[in-house]
């Protein structure tokens, strides 16, 4: 995948890194990656920059401030270099507006003028929030990949009882100024996280709890119900993650619930013997991106 190394400056002066892949049209993708990720490791993000590239549309992979568990970014500050601590286990999730938009002005500025938001993971909970509350004109589409339900995998694990007292011990956490203490490691799913990051998608009324499967009539479904763009879902067949995000623990059910909201133009996807990041199924899913794409333009 040939490419080049960019970067870009958020508004409060985050310095971010990523690859983009220049096509020949004025459409580019822009991936977001899931918790503690980045833009680089899943092997279906290098398949999916060569199939773009062939459809003359750009593609941009990038790192949010989300991305490792840890990271120092540097931050511009008044002309000098500053060092913010951050990383997927301490990020505020609601900060992912300031990251994608950050992106989405690079784009601007390469003369990108349509643009399909692309999350992995609490990548599509971060596109699904931005589109939500941005209302950008510019985006086309979105593609949410094994959305997760971190918040409903909590539920499920520990039932009602003990995880609504875990909800009020994190938001007693944050109110006595603790919100950066790491939590012990069994609140943890993918990495160690602070209770501000666990209060941002873990917890029943969390800003990122956005596809809450275990409650179909949750008002946190009010982003996803609003979804004005083509949208494209998948999933893996054997993701455990998000199979056992909702009582039934069955990913049928889960498209049921998505397939009820009755969103315009919603193509949902399931990926056979696929788990979350679709190792060894790369090019099935590539597939179905492509077959997607082939009815945008």
């Amino acid at each position: 995948m040939e490419g080049q190394l960019v970067r870009t400056i958020t508004s409060d002066g985050l310095e971010l890194a990523g690859f983009f892949v220049r096509g020949k049209s004025d459409i580019a993708v822009l991936h977001i990656h899931g918790t503690a990720g980045d833009f680089y490791t899943h092997k279906f993000i290098e398949l999916e920059g060569h199939l773009l590239s062939k459809k003359k549309i750009s593609f941009l992979t990038v790192n949010t401030r989300g991305h490792g568990v840890y990271a120092d970014i540097r931050k511009h500050v008044k002309g000098k270099i500053e060092w913010f601590p951050c990383g997927g286990g301490f990020e505020t999730f609601e900060d992912c507006i300031l990251d994608i938009q950050a992106w989405i002005d690079f784009l601007t500025k390469q003369g990108i003028k349509k643009i399909i938001l692309q999350g992995h993971s609490l990548g599509a909970q971060k596109v699904l929030y931005y589109q939500y509350k941005a209302k950008n004109p510019q985006v086309v589409g979105q593609i949410h990949l094994s959305p997760q339900n971190d918040a409903g995998y909590m539920l499920i694990k520990y039932g009602d009882q003990k995880y609504g007292e875990i909800d009020q011990t994190i938001k007693k956490l944050i109110k006595d100024g603790k919100g950066r203490d790491l939590l012990p490691p069994e609140l943890s799913i993918i990495c160690p996280m602070s209770a501000t990051t666990y209060s941002g998608y873990l917890v029943e009324d969390g800003a990122g709890t956005l596809h809450p499967y275990h409650n179909p009539h949750s008002k946190n479904w009010n982003a996803f119900e609003d979804i004005k763009e083509k949208s494209l879902v998948v999933f893996g067949e054997n993701d455990t993650f998000i199979n056992h995000s909702c009582k039934s623990k069955s990913v049928k059910a889960i498209v049921a619930v998505l397939k009820s909201k009755k969103i315009k133009d919603l193509t949902v996807k399931v990926i056979k013997e696929a788990n979350h990041s679709y190792i060894g199924t790369e090019g099935r899913l590539i597939k179905a991106i492509s077959d997607w794409l082939e009815t945008m333009f």
